[in-house]
């Protein structure tokens, strides 16, 4: 939730965006360890 951007919009424009690319970066990570733990 930290980076969720939603919860950043408010900081400004620059910060949304770091936010929005580090959130990406956590669900690609969490996708990747679903699929090897099968629970996708």
């Amino acid at each position: 939730m930290k980076y969720h951007p939603d919860k950043v919009h408010h900081l400004g424009p620059e910060y949304a965006k770091d936010a929005q690319e580090k959130f990406k970066k956590i669900n690609e990570a969490y996708e990747s360890v679903k699929r090897e733990r099968g629970i996708v």
